[in-house]
C-alpha cells in the first residue's frame, strides 16, 4: 500500500490521545522508557500545548492511512525566536511509505511560512531512520549529552534547522 492512500490533515479532536498512545507504546516497548511516568509526562505536555494550539506559529498535523490514524507531528511556535518540533512518530504499518517525509515537509513548510529563524528538536541516539529524515530536511546535529530523564541512560541529541542550513 503506497503513501498515495495516506492523508495529512490538521488537528482533530481525539488526536492527542492517538498521538500520545503511539509515542508511549513505542518508547516503552522499544526503548524501555518507564510506562506510567512517561505517559504522564507526554500527555501533560501535549495537553498544555493543545491549550495554545490556535496561537500563531503553532501547528499539529496527523496522518491517516486508509481511514486509520497512523502518526503525527507538532510544531510548538509559542516562542517567536524558535519553533520546536515535537512528538513526531508513525505507526509501524505506515513506515517506509513516505508518510513521515510528508508529515515533516508539512511541518517545515509551516515553519518557513511563519518565518521562524530556528527550528529545533530533541531526540536520542539510535533513532536512525528519523535522524535520516531530519538531516534530509536540513537539520543538523548540534549537541549530544547523556541523559537519564526517562529512567534509562540515553544519549540525548539536539538537532537544529535554519533557513541558511536549508539553502546549503
Amino acid at each position: 500500500m503506497g503513501a498515495g492512500s495516506a492523508t495529512i490533515r490538521s488537528y482533530q479532536p481525539g488526536d492527542l490521545g492517538r498521538l500520545a498512545t503511539l509515542n508511549v507504546v513505542y518508547h516503552t516497548t522499544e526503548w524501555d522508557f518507564p510506562g506510567a511516568d512517561f505517559e504522564a509526562k507526554i500527555t501533560a505536555g501535549m495537553a498544555a500545548f493543545l491549550e495554545t494550539l490556535t496561537a500563531p506559529g503553532n501547528g499539529w498535523w496527523s496522518a491517516d492511512l486508509d481511514g486509520d490514524y497512523v502518526g503525527g507531528i507538532v510544531i510548538n511556535g509559542n516562542n517567536a525566536d524558535a519553533a520546536q518540533l515535537r512528538w513526531f512518530i508513525l505507526d509501524d504499518k505506515a513506515r517506509g511509505q513516505g508518510i513521515g517525509q510528508r508529515l515533516l515537509a508539512t511541518a517545515m513548510d509551516h515553519c518557513r511560512a511563519c518565518g521562524f529563524p530556528l527550528v529545533f528538536l530533541t531526540t536520542f541516539r539510535g533513532l536512525d531512520t528519523a535522524r535520516a529524515l531530519y538531516e534530509r530536511a536540513g537539520f543538523r546535529l548540534v549537541q549530544e549529552s547523556e541523559d537519564t530523564t526517562w529512567g534509562t541512560p540515553k544519549t540525548e541529541q539536539r538537532f537544529e534547522w535554519t533557513p541558511q542550513d536549508a539553502a546549503t
